[in-house]
């Protein structure tokens, strides 16, 4: 068996399209959960349970709503608990499989070793009516550094997991409040081989989903640096330099974004090569940088 977990936050709009892409599988041994964490008794939720009430006579499905808003990985945690399943999976309640994607995963497993735990794939986002960009999934001996760098894009509705790794992991980290996937992910990496899907397996709407100020998404970008840290120091020096490059830029480009040049300027410091990633700034940052240098830094 196969169980699909779809947790659900203010998504009324597009659940019932994911659990139909579910329940519609070509795979029939599967179940799918979905885990409410709208909090019981809100509109959402409400609004959530009547849609879902569609399907309550299938038996493959489940409803589990929280009683109050906990997070993803929570809510993840919670569809894990309550499977049964032999391989799990995730949707986002905004996304779909395509119809053979748990059937090709599913074979795909049946002919690798143990040591693989874990199985991504290609997927499709949708930008709006006419335009989509493809993210490829490939085949790569160094899956676990190249995903760290932001290289590889494992996208979480894509992702096909042994029960047995779940066990191992302990599960999704409820700390985190962004970048839970990533740090998920990783440490199934860091303990298993990851194999890929080079098929589209998904599709995936692009959200205008909030984006957090400069001064959040450092302390979320920190608290996930803070927890790869025992993976990082398995690497050589020269890869923990790449690894701590890529992710100070980021968190400078954020505040570049705010015109925070100060602060941009902190993180470039960090980085093993400061005249480059300054540099880098200003290609990405555009004239309101050099407005900013000039006028003076605040």
């Amino acid at each position: 068996m196969v169980s699909i977990i779809i947790p659900t936050y203010k998504g009324e709009d597009n659940i019932k399209n994911a659990v139909e892409s579910v329940l519609n599988q070509s795979y029939k041994d599967l179940e799918v959960i979905v885990v409410d964490d709208n909090g019981l008794g809100s509109e959402h939720q409400i609004n959530t349970e009547k849609i879902l009430s569609l399907f309550k006579n299938d038996n493959r499905f489940k409803y589990i709503a929280h009683e109050k808003n906990k997070n993803g990985s929570a809510a993840r945690n919670t569809g894990i608990a309550a499977s049964r399943g032999e391989y799990i999976g995730f949707l986002d309640d905004d996304d779909v499989f395509l119809r053979e994607k748990t059937e090709k995963q599913v074979e795909m497993f049946s002919k690798l070793s143990p040591d693989y735990g874990m199985i991504y794939g290609a997927f499709r986002e949708i930008i709006n009516d006419s335009h989509f960009r493809i993210v490829k999934a490939e085949n790569n001996d160094d899956f676990l550094f190249d995903f760290l760098c932001d290289k590889i894009i494992a996208c979480s509705s894509t992702v096909l997991i042994r029960r047995s790794v779940l066990d191992k992991v302990k599960g999704w980290d409820e700390s985190f409040k962004r970048h839970q996937d990533l740090e998920f992910f990783a440490r199934v990496a860091f303990l298993y081989k990851t194999a890929y899907l080079p098929e589209i397996c998904v599709e995936k709407k692009k959200l205008d989903r909030n984006t957090p100020e400069a001064s959040v998404y450092e302390q979320y970008h920190m608290h996930y640096l803070n927890k790869m840290e025992f993976i990082v120091k398995s690497f050589d020096k020269n890869r923990q330099k790449k690894f701590y490059d890529h992710h100070y830029f980021e968190m400078g480009k954020m505040y570049i974004k705010e015109g925070k040049l100060k602060r941009a300027l902190y993180w470039a410091k960090k980085c093993s090569n400061p005249l480059k990633i300054i540099f880098m700034y200003g290609v990405s940052g555009s004239s309101y940088v050099y407005r900013k240098i000039r006028n003076g830094v605040k």
